[in-house]
């Protein structure tokens, strides 16, 4: 996705830079918090339309809540499975780099939208991403488990 720190997320109606998300996250992450992080893209005719979200969810702390940014590309480059998963996943390690720096002692989970089962065309790509993923620092997290690549599916369309 060339992912965009620039670009703004965006949670409910609000627009957010991503140091406003941050601080609206802080005290989550620094009360023990995980970071949620996950894309997803929709492959149409002529682009591909991906969507990133950073997401936080506790039943303790009584909280939950998603940002997201959306970003659409020719799709040429993406026309293979294969590269559209790893851009995926590269968005989403880039994210939770930054994610990283603001919080170090932060614990961050990459979800990937990829699946081991027979049925899944992606499974032959399920250890190549784990090896990047936990390579960089990160927990991986893969169908059914990886809710928050679930959640920028919704606005991946």
């Amino acid at each position: 996705m060339k992912y965009d720190s620039e670009n703004f997320w965006i949670c409910g109606e609000e627009k957010l830079s991503t140091s406003e998300v941050f601080e609206s996250i802080k005290d989550y992450v620094e009360k023990g918090g995980t970071i949620f992080v996950g894309t997803d893209s929709m492959l149409k005719h002529d682009h591909c339309k991906f969507a990133s979200v950073i997401a936080i969810h506790s039943n303790n702390m009584k909280i939950a809540n998603y940002f997201y940014k959306k970003k659409t590309l020719p799709a040429v480059p993406y026309k293979t499975l294969q590269n559209k998963i790893f851009e995926e996943v590269d968005c989403s390690i880039e994210i939770a780099k930054e994610c990283a720096i603001m919080f170090p002692n932060a614990k961050i989970e990459v979800h990937v939208d990829v699946g081991k089962t027979k049925l899944s065309k992606t499974r032959i790509y399920v250890e190549a991403l784990k090896g990047w993923v936990t390579g960089m620092g990160y927990l991986f997290k893969i169908k059914p488990q990886s809710w928050a690549s679930y959640i920028a599916d919704w606005h991946s369309k």
